[in-house]
């Protein structure tokens, strides 16, 4: 009998589904219940802002990675979110899920401590890790000596939607310092980008290799001595 295909739930990339899920909780529980947990827990202070980064405080230290998981507002939330969801699966079957999870370490651990020694501002949101993964797709297709109109193109516009989306101010400079947040987003992708391109390349295409190999072989064909028989015919004399 032939048998039923069966439609299954599979739970692909645990490391882009467990930050979403994360990011949406705290998203919702600001939204619906008002407990304000963007700012109060996960937001990381700047070196000058209201409240300043407190080098004593073992919160503020966490802060400096966990702030991805603050949410600025819905439209960011969203549009962060789904460039998560799109692009982090294929990040995460090329380079793993533990790599994967490190590059969005590191991308978020070079955000917080530009921001906590250098900002006059405080930091939030995922744009850092929207920007790693934008340019270690774009990175993905370089190495073919390709470079990708498309993403260059989704790059800049994501660019400036979080320029634009920033705080209406009147003037070059003021607007340039407050975009702060903004650069060192972009900064911290670029960092966690380039880590992961660096490091892994060996280990990707020695496994890629493997698989190549492991395929084949199970596609040779077997050799069996019964193939190679051989009749002999009866002689009349």
């Amino acid at each position: 009998m032939a048998k039923k295909n069966s439609l299954k739930v599979v739970f692909d990339s645990p490391v882009v589904l467990v930050f979403s899920v994360v990011s949406a909780a705290v998203f919702i529980a600001d939204l619906i219940f008002k407990l304000n947990l963007s700012e109060k827990i996960f937001e990381c202070p700047g070196a000058k802002s209201v409240p300043a980064f407190d080098f004593k405080s073992a919160l503020d230290y966490a802060k400096l990675v966990i702030y991805p998981f603050s949410g600025e507002n819905s439209t960011s939330f969203f549009l962060n979110t789904g460039f998560i969801l799109l692009l982090g699966p294929v990040l995460e079957e090329r380079y793993g899920s533990v790599m994967l999870a490190l590059m969005i370490f590191i991308t978020s651990l070079v955000g917080g401590v530009l921001t906590a020694c250098v900002s006059t501002f405080g930091i939030s949101g995922c744009g850092g890790i929207v920007f790693m993964m934008i340019i270690l797709s774009v990175l993905s297709v370089f190495i073919k000596k390709q470079l990708p109109v498309s993403w260059i193109f989704i790059f800049v516009l994501y660019l400036a939607f979080a320029l634009a989306s920033g705080k209406k101010i009147s003037g070059f400079m003021p607007f340039m310092q407050e975009s702060v947040p903004v650069f060192i987003q972009l900064a911290s992708g670029i960092c966690g980008s380039l880590f992961g391109f660096f490091v892994c390349p060996k280990k990707r295409s020695s496994q890629s290799q493997k698989k190549q190999q492991e395929k084949t072989i199970e596609s040779e064909p077997e050799y069996s001595s019964s193939s190679d028989e051989t009749i002999v015919g009866n002689i009349s004399l």
